[in-house]
């Protein structure tokens, strides 16, 4: 509905709603009874407009692949944030655990500047020649050669 100054009201035209026989089973009725509570819905009209809103996205799916229901998109999202704040929180303990080592290492040596520039452009080239996948056991070998 439009007020006076040709704004829509939204409240209004929330308000609006059509009135309509349905048909259906029992069966699928007595489902509708049984779960429209449980989706914190007020009314079993509310259950079932969700139902149909759900469905034809359903179908558009299939008419267009690149439309993902509403529920598929909030559980990627839930399952990327879930793994970003893992993966945050274990190169948290990485980095605590490498300055440890790398405190240890500069207190019990003396390595002069030009050592320390010279072993890091190596560690860095080996790194990327092993695609950052190495083990001390490996490490060992390759400082003993």
């Amino acid at each position: 509905m439009q007020s006076k100054k040709g704004v829509i009201d939204i409240a209004e035209e929330k308000k609006k709603k059509d009135s309509f026989r349905l048909y259906a089973d029992s069966s699928v009725l007595d489902l509708a009874r049984q779960w429209y509570k449980q989706d914190n819905c007020n009314s079993l009209s509310e259950y079932i407009c969700k139902a149909i809103a759900f469905y034809s996205g359903y179908v558009a799916n299939e008419k267009n692949p690149e439309y993902l229901p509403k529920a598929v998109i909030s559980t990627l999202k839930s399952i990327v944030r879930e793994s970003e704040f893992r993966q945050s929180r274990q190169s948290y303990r990485v980095a605590v655990e490498l300055s440890l080592l790398l405190n240890i290492i500069a207190a019990s040596n003396k390595f002069p500047p030009d050592e320390v520039r010279a072993m890091r452009e190596t560690c860095e080239d080996e790194v990327k020649r092993i695609n950052g996948t190495m083990r001390l056991d490996e490490a060992i070998r390759w400082q003993d050669s």
